[in-house]
C-alpha cells in the first residue's frame, strides 16, 4: 500500500517538476521537506525528482537546513547550480542596449552598454548582435556554457512568436523576427518580450512583489519608454496581445506636441525624460537663464541627470521642469489609481533621479485628482531596485522557459 502511494506521488510530481524548479529558483535555498509541504507530496516523491535534478547538474545541495531527517541529521538545502551555465540578458531602449551576463542562479557577472548612433533597422540589429557577442567573448570565454538569451525590447512585441512589431524611433523597423534571427545566429534559445513586461517581472520577483501581490509599476525612460505594469494577485496583466500598459499615450493636452503614435499631447510628450531634455535644450537656445547653459556648451547635450542635479542645487528653471513633469505624471497616475484602486504604486527608471522633489509633486497632484477614499489607501514609493533592472527581468524570463524545458526532458 505504501509503495502504491509513493508511486502515485511520483506520477503526480511529473506535472509539477517545472513548478518545483521555479520555486527552487525563486526561493532557494530550500529543503526537500519544505518542497514536499508546498506541493502536497511525500518526501520520498520529492527526493526522487530532486535526485534527477542533481544528477543532470541543474540543482545542487548546500549547507544544512532546519528540517530534521528521521535519524536527526539536518537536511541539506537546495538551490540552482550557478555553474550549470550562463544566460545573457538584454534591455533594449530607444537610446541604448544594456547587456548582462549572469550565472544560472541569476547572479550578475558582467554588464556592458552600447549607445545607439543611428536608428535604422540594419544598424540596430547589428548593435544587438554585437552586444551579445561582446559580452560572451569577453566574459564567458566561449559559447559552450551559454544556455540562452533573454531580451526586454523597446516598443510592441509579439511575445509568443518572438517578433518585434515596432521600434518607435526607427522608421524602417516593422515586424522584425528577432527571435529567429538571433537563434539562427547563435544556436541557443532566445526569449523576447516587451521591456515593460520584463521590468515588471523583475519587480515582482526581486522587489516589492515579494511583499505585495497587487501593485502598479511605472517605469520611465531612459528615452521615450513610459509605461505601466499592472500586477493583480501576483500576475502581470497583459491585455490583448500583450499590449496592456500604454500609459505614456494617455492624452493630457489635445493641443500639445505631436506624439510618435500620431496623437497630440500624450503623456510621453510632456513628461518623459526625453521630452524634458528637449524642453531644456530648446529653452537654452532661446536664452533662458539657467545653470544648464554651461553644461550644454561643454557637452552639446543635456541629459535628465543634468537637470535633476541642477534642480537639487537650486536652479529654478530645472526645478520648474521637474515639477511640471511631476504634475503631468501625477495627473496620469490619478486616472490609474481611480480605475484600479491599487494599494501600491512603484516608480522606477530615469525620472527617479529627481528624488523627493519629483515624488512630492506626484503625490500632491495624485491627491488633487483621485477619489479621497481611494487615494488615502494607496502608497506611492520609489523602487528599491536599480534603474535598468529590465535586463535582470529578461534573464528571469528566459530562465523560466529553460527550467520548464529541462523539467519536461527529465
Amino acid at each position: 500500500m505504501k509503495n502504491k502511494e509513493e508511486k502515485r506521488n511520483i506520477l503526480k510530481l511529473g506535472s509539477n517538476k517545472s513548478d518545483i524548479l521555479s520555486v527552487i529558483s525563486q526561493h532557494g535555498p530550500i529543503s526537500r521537506s519544505r518542497l514536499a509541504e508546498l506541493f502536497g507530496l511525500s518526501f520520498t516523491a520529492v527526493t526522487h525528482i530532486i535526485n534527477n535534478f542533481i544528477e543532470v547538474g541543474i540543482v545542487k545541495e548546500i549547507g544544512n537546513g532546519h528540517d530534521l531527517k528521521p535519524r536527526g541529521r539536518r537536511s541539506a538545502l537546495l538551490q540552482l547550480n550557478e555553474d550549470y551555465g550562463y544566460i545573457v540578458g538584454l534591455e533594449i531602449t530607444d537610446i541604448r542596449i544594456k547587456s548582462v551576463l549572469a550565472d544560472f542562479s541569476g547572479n550578475i557577472k558582467a554588464v556592458k552598454r552600447i549607445i545607439f548612433e543611428e536608428h535604422n533597422k540594419d544598424y540596430l540589429i547589428g548593435c544587438i548582435i554585437e552586444s551579445i557577442e561582446s559580452i560572451v567573448n569577453e566574459y564567458a570565454g566561449s559559447w559552450e556554457k551559454i544556455k540562452g538569451i533573454g531580451i526586454g525590447m523597446h516598443g510592441l512585441v509579439d511575445y509568443e512568436n518572438g517578433t518585434s512589431l515596432t521600434f518607435p524611433s526607427s522608421e524602417d523597423w516593422e515586424n522584425v523576427p528577432l527571435k529567429s534571427i538571433l537563434e539562427e545566429r547563435f544556436n541557443v534559445p532566445v526569449k523576447i518580450d516587451a521591456r515593460l513586461y520584463v521590468a515588471t517581472l523583475a519587480e515582482l520577483i526581486y522587489g516589492e512583489g515579494k511583499y505585495n501581490s497587487d501593485f502598479i509599476y511605472f517605469n520611465s525612460g531612459p528615452g521615450n519608454g513610459f509605461n505601466i505594469g499592472i500586477v493583480l494577485d501576483g500576475k502581470i496583466l497583459r491585455g490583448n496581445k500583450g499590449f496592456a500598459g500604454q500609459f505614456g499615450h494617455l492624452v493630457l493636452d489635445p493641443k500639445g506636441p505631436r506624439c510618435f503614435c500620431g496623437s497630440r499631447g500624450c503623456l510621453v510628450t510632456l513628461a518623459s525624460p526625453l521630452a524634458i531634455e528637449e524642453k531644456a535644450i530648446e529653452a537654452i537656445k532661446d536664452g533662458i537663464n539657467t545653470s544648464l547653459t554651461q553644461i550644454y556648451r561643454e557637452k552639446k547635450n543635456i541629459l535628465f541627470r543634468d537637470i535633476a542635479d541642477s534642480a537639487l542645487k537650486g536652479d529654478k528653471f530645472s526645478i520648474n521642469l521637474i515639477e511640471e513633469a511631476g504634475r503631468y505624471l501625477g495627473l496620469g497616475l490619478s486616472y490609474v489609481i481611480n480605475l484600479f484602486a491599487p494599494p501600491l504604486v512603484i516608480l522606477a527608471g530615469t525620472l527617479n533621479e529627481a528624488g523627493d522633489m519629483l515624488l512630492s509633486t506626484i503625490k500632491r497632484e495624485v491627491g488633487l485628482h483621485s477619489v479621497p477614499q481611494v487615494y488615502q489607501n494607496v502608497e506611492i514609493k520609489f523602487s528599491s531596485l536599480e534603474e535598468d533592472i529590465a535586463a535582470r527581468g529578461a534573464i528571469a524570463l528566459l530562465l523560466r522557459e529553460l527550467l520548464k524545458k529541462i523539467a519536461e526532458e527529465i
